[in-house]
């Protein structure tokens, strides 16, 4: 009876160690899981305050961008709206000119080249295209004067500026076109006009020669030089080179 009781003593106590073991080892499980959750919690804080910080920093890149898309609307508005007035001004005026010209405008030297600048110019600001390339905007307004780093003054002014967001075609407008003509403009327009206007000194710049009459010199140092010549075909102009036009 006394072997019985002791036997069972330790089956108790060999029952209450494995049981206080499963407690320790339940604490410890316990324990790790609050911190789990813990981790998990801060974790979740953590995403959250960083999609809150993207969806902050997005919306501000977003109105920072359309702002300047706006900025961008207005000044382009405006400036088509200047470049349609002063088109419809000089319209008006170049109708009003015609009316008053007699037959022989054809031997009054500058009045003939202001003439032919106006013709050039309101054909080229409805066509927009020079040498297949289609431009943006179509300025007869650039004229600058600056002075150089050796303390020289330059000043130029372009006939017929065509723009678009890569290229620029100078035009220049003439009655009669002669090869100093041609030589002066492939040897001075395009460097003079990256001096006077840096914001386009990245651009591709082409040079074209319009006139109502071309000397056959003026015709082969054109092709020499890869300048585009424009020539009048009764109320419209017309791009008449056969060959291709370089970039300068």
């Amino acid at each position: 009876m006394k072997e019985t009781n002791e036997n069972c003593l330790t089956e108790i106590e060999k029952y209450r160690i494995e049981t206080e073991k499963y407690r320790s080892e339940t604490e410890k499980y316990r324990a790790e899981a609050e911190k789990y959750r813990a981790d998990t919690e801060k974790y979740r804080a953590e995403a959250e305050t960083y999609r809150a910080e993207y969806e902050k920093h997005r919306d501000e890149a977003e109105e920072k961008r359309r702002a300047e898309a706006e900025t961008y609307r207005a000044e382009y508005e405006k400036r088509r709206v200047e470049e349609e007035a002063a088109y419809k001004k000089r319209q008006a005026d170049l109708d009003a000119r015609f009316a008053a010209m007699s037959a022989e405008v054809a031997g009054i030297g500058k009045s003939n080249g202001m003439f032919a600048e106006d013709v050039y110019f309101r054909s080229l600001w409805r066509q927009k295209e020079f040498a297949g390339i289609h431009f943006d905007d179509v300025s007869d307004r650039f004229k600058s004067k600056i002075t150089l780093p050796d303390g020289r003054k330059l000043e130029d002014e372009f006939d017929v500026v065509m723009t678009n967001a890569a290229s620029v075609a100078l035009v220049e407008v003439k009655y009669r076109a002669k090869a100093e003509d041609v030589k002066d403009l492939a040897e001075t327009a395009a460097k003079n006009f990256r001096l006077l206007f840096p914001a386009y000194k990245d651009f591709k710049i082409y040079l074209g020669l319009g006139a109502m009459a071309f000397e056959k010199e003026a015709v082969a140092k054109a092709r020499e030089y890869g300048i585009g010549l424009i020539k009048r075909v009764d109320d419209t102009i017309e791009y008449t080179a056969d060959w291709e036009v370089k970039a300068y």
